[in-house]
C-alpha cells in the first residue's frame, strides 16, 4: 500500500476540509447581539463513533464526532477572538462541518444552514494540543 501526503498534509489521515462556525456571544459583542463567523480550513481529520445507550428496554443510537485541525497563526483564544473576530477559535456552541460551506452565515440563518449539513457537529470539547511533537501540533475538537 503507498500513502501519498498532500503538501501542507500533517498525516495521510488529515485529508478533509471543515468549516468552523463561530459563535460571538451577545454578552460578548458590542451590540449585545449574537454574531457568526465561517472559516474554512483545509489538511484536517474527521472521525465519527456511532454510541449506543441504553435505558431500560430502550436503545437509543448517537455520534461522537472528532475534528483535529493543524496549528495555525490565525488561531486565537476566544477572550482575544471577541475583540476583532479576526482568524478563528473554538468554544463550546461552536459549530464544525464536513466540507466548505459556500453560504454566507448570519444569526438568522446558521440553524438553516447547519441542517442542511448532516455531517456536523456542536462544539462541547476543545483540547490545545500544539505544545506537543512539532509535526503532530493541532486543536482537537469534539462534539456530538
Amino acid at each position: 500500500m503507498r500513502v501519498t501526503w498532500k503538501p501542507g498534509q500533517m498525516l495521510p489521515t488529515f485529508d478533509y476540509t471543515v468549516t468552523v462556525l463561530n459563535r460571538r456571544d451577545s454578552k460578548d459583542s458590542p451590540d449585545r447581539l449574537d454574531a457568526w463567523k465561517k472559516t474554512v480550513i483545509h489538511n484536517c481529520a474527521w472521525s465519527v463513533q456511532t454510541v449506543r445507550s441504553v435505558n431500560g428496554t430502550e436503545v437509543s443510537l448517537g455520534a461522537d464526532y472528532v475534528a483535529r485541525i493543524p496549528k495555525s497563526q490565525d488561531y486565537h483564544p476566544y477572550h482575544e477572538w471577541t475583540k476583532d473576530m479576526e482568524g478563528f477559535t473554538f468554544s463550546t456552541g461552536d459549530i464544525i462541518i464536513r466540507g466548505e460551506v459556500t453560504e454566507e452565515i448570519t444569526a438568522d440563518n446558521v440553524k438553516a444552514v447547519v441542517r442542511q449539513y448532516p455531517e456536523s457537529f456542536t462544539v462541547s470539547l476543545f483540547r490545545d494540543n500544539t505544545n506537543t511533537v512539532e509535526a503532530l501540533e493541532h486543536y482537537r475538537v469534539e462534539g456530538v
